[in-house]
């Protein structure tokens, strides 16, 4: 029986889903030099063009994560975009340090016009605005149907676009892109997409536990050319000279589906934990993420619970 999923997902790969990203925290500071106040903290380096942005983390003093983070910039504007488990950490980390860096830090999500995301994706997103083309983390501003926009480059997990604004400028934005072909999808679209190419989410995949050569952000969100921030020796230390005692996988279950924080076991031995699961529409699988030990053996089986569980090709 086909779901809404599967008709999201098939839009995802094949056309144009538009698709609410609810919950998600949006920062706006401004001030004296945001900028530099974030070069000092990220761990990655903010682009100096006025419309290019990063994505980055935020550590503790020893390296742990305590949230990732989209930054985008506009018209002298910079905009800060946060999972809903990482909202509190980016908020307190950002308000610590901005009166030192003469920062504003207003938080767009909260008051009575409050600023939703609502994404743009698949193969056909850009075409649907005129063949809109931005990198990864770039923006613009546009107006769609006669609402203005701030519209961000998307590469993963679905090219596409992001636009950001206000909650009712972005509804009189959506009945022009249903008009124009985007096909409504699911939030678990998006997920079985993020889990199929192996995207992990900070509060599912990735907790304040985790240090980032463990997760597979580190290529996507660290600069080594950059200035110090707080917890880059541990950082530095992992990447040049040791290894993380476990590592996230993309991975296949067979059998019946355990649930997310499920044991992977091996000869009987705990050596891994699933952390995202999705059933792959169309394909009769089913996907999940999920980290194991540096000790798990290539010859020996793995298990959570009754299923079995093997490594995704690429």
């Amino acid at each position: 029986m086909r779901t809404d999923t599967d008709a999201g997902y098939v839009a995802l790969k094949k056309g144009v889903a538009m698709i609410d990203r609810p919950g998600r925290t949006l920062l706006r500071l401004s001030g004296k030099d945001p900028v530099g106040m974030l070069n000092a903290i990220l761990t990655n380096e903010v682009p100096k063009e006025p419309n290019l942005g990063v994505y980055a983390a935020l550590l503790n003093p020893k390296g742990r994560i305590q949230t990732d983070l989209r930054i985008l910039k506009s018209e002298g504007n910079v905009f800060v975009d946060a999972e809903p488990e990482g909202a509190l950490a980016a908020t307190e980390i950002l308000g610590r340090y901005a009166p030192f860096s003469r920062v504003k830090v207003e938080n767009l999500s909260e008051g009575d016009e409050p600023w939703r995301i609502l994404g743009l994706y698949g193969p056909r997103a850009t075409k649907l605005l005129g063949d809109l083309q931005l990198a990864e983390h770039e923006s613009k501003e546009l107006e769609i149907g006669g609402a203005a926009l701030l519209a961000a480059g998307v590469a993963v997990p679905v090219a596409g676009l992001d636009l950001i604004g206000p909650l009712n400028v972005l509804d009189a934005a959506r009945d022009h892109l249903l008009d124009l072909g985007a096909v409504p999808a699911s939030s678990d679209a998006y997920e079985t997409a993020r889990i199929e190419t192996g995207i992990p989410r900070f509060g599912a995949d990735i907790t304040t536990d985790n240090f980032l050569g463990e997760t597979g952000i580190l290529d996507r969100a660290v600069s080594f050319k950059k200035g110090c921030y707080p917890g880059q020796e541990t950082v530095a230390r992992m990447y040049y000279r040791g290894h993380p005692n476990k590592l996230l996988h993309r991975l296949v279950i067979d059998g019946p589906l355990p649930s997310p924080g499920a044991e992977i076991t091996q000869d009987g031995k705990t050596v891994g934990r699933i952390t995202s699961i999705a059933p792959l529409p169309l394909h009769g699988r089913t996907l999940a993420l999920g980290y194991l030990s540096r000790n798990t053996k290539e010859d020996i089986p793995l298990r959570a619970g009754e299923a079995a569980i093997l490594p995704a090709l690429p």
